[in-house]
């Protein structure tokens, strides 16, 4: 084997190696970057004419090649290669000092690498003086879907929520720490579930009164995860077999997305108890095979709600349908007193919290605008313009709570027959 080799320059004009070329040397090579830039972002800085050095031996044959992206004031090198035959011969720190060459008359003063211990090019690094930095880690992970899974996500009306919509869930303390604790916590940390045998929720159930928040939760354990949402209207999907064939049919394609919270709301229009509604035997029949199809791989959560779950079909309410099944009702006092500093701050708390049972978050908003016209009345009367407690009191009287006494009573049972948490 010859010992001669040649640097060259790639630029515009005569190119000394195709870009596949390059390309086919660094998957034989190993990129060293490899844990921050992969074989897209080097093709396409070829193609674009970044910093690129290539060495060739005197039989024509790609022996090592440097490739690096300018941003401003610092040069990133993206991958680095050497010819399994031809390392320890001088060629990496050849190829560095030339790439330093290459990268100043572009306006870089620094030229950046992420190199793994071991791997190819380290002793060329170590050689040219680059500064090994303690102390640095990278952090990667895989974004939460490709442009395809967005595509279909968005066809069924779908999205990503915006960060923060867990944190923004008042009031709701108790029924938030049981789906931090079982739904949230083990899908966001499955390696560990997985060592200590915890199977993560594939399908979820919630139940309570109408205005507690049941799809707030299901698209705040999206937010919380940074999976997309997709909510299937019962109303969209029909009735009888064409509802049977679309549930069918949509759940098929969105159990191709990755990462993904797919929530039914009244569930109870579409999975009745058949005996009392026998039109809705297609659409239970095919939920109870498509859901455990959907929840068959993983990063996917199936998340039903219902006002009305005695109306629900006995069928999906057996173990191995869903996973858990979890109430949801209207805020206690504890949680009616911090409702009232959130929304209502010149009342007082604990007496605000007293008067309010069956009040949900909507109803303390409501409390909140109409505290705010009394006191907005006033001022226009010439009186100071402050909203004070006693309009705070006036506007709870005013308010009929969206929870009353006898669903309270009939959610508590409720929560103690089919609960499974």
């Amino acid at each position: 084997m010859t010992t001669s080799w040649k640097l060259h320059t790639l630029g515009d004009r005569d190119p000394v190696a195709p870009v596949d070329d390059v390309v086919t040397l660094i998957d034989m090579s190993g990129i060293a970057t490899g844990a921050a830039y992969g074989r897209s972002d080097v093709m396409e800085a070829l193609h674009q004419h970044e910093p690129a050095v290539v060495a060739v031996s005197s039989g024509g044959e790609l022996v090592g090649a440097v490739v690096a992206r300018v941003s401003g004031p610092d040069a990133h090198l993206l991958a680095f290669a050497l010819h399994p035959d031809w390392r320890r011969q001088g060629i990496g720190s050849a190829l560095l000092r030339r790439l330093d060459q290459e990268i100043i008359p572009r306006g870089a003063c620094r030229l950046l690498a992420f190199v793994q211990a071991g791997q190819v090019g380290e002793d060329a690094f170590v050689n040219q003086g680059f500064t090994h930095l303690e102390g640095l880690h990278l952090y990667a992970r895989d974004a939460s879907m490709v442009p395809e899974e967005l595509a279909l996500v968005e066809r069924f009306g779908g999205y990503v929520p915006m960060d923060g919509l867990w944190e923004s869930m008042k009031g709701f303390s108790a029924a938030k720490e049981i789906l931090d604790r079982r739904v949230v916590a083990p899908l966001a940390h499955t390696e560990l579930a997985d060592r200590l045998g915890l199977r993560p929720p594939a399908a979820v159930l919630l139940f309570g009164p109408p205005g507690t928040g049941k799809t707030s939760f299901a698209r705040a354990i999206a937010s919380r995860l940074s999976w997309a949402f997709v909510e299937l209207h019962p109303s969209l999907l029909g009735q009888g077999v064409e509802g049977a064939r679309a549930l069918r049919e949509a759940l098929t394609e969105l159990g191709r997305v990755d990462r993904l919270v797919c929530f039914i709301d009244e569930a109870d229009e579409i999975a009745s108890d058949r005996a009392e509604r026998p039109d809705s035997q297609p659409l239970v029949n095919e939920l109870l095979k498509a859901v455990p199809m959907f929840k068959s791989r993983p990063d996917r959560l199936v998340v039903m709600a219902t006002n009305s779950i005695a109306s629900i079909d006995p069928a999906l309410l057996r173990p191995g349908r869903f996973d858990l099944i979890i109430p949801v009702g209207a805020p206690d006092e504890i949680e009616r007193a911090e409702l009232s500093a959130e929304f209502l701050p010149a009342g007082d708390p604990a007496e605000v919290a007293s008067r309010t049972p069956g009040f949900t978050p909507a109803d303390f908003a409501l409390v909140a605008q109409r505290a705010a016209q009394l006191a907005f009345d006033r001022a226009l009367d010439g009186q100071t313009p402050e909203v004070t407690g006693a309009d705070v009191l006036r506007a709870v009287a005013l308010t009929r709570p969206s929870v009353s006494t006898g669903a309270a009573e009939q959610f508590t049972t409720e929560a103690e027959r089919y609960s499974r948490l």
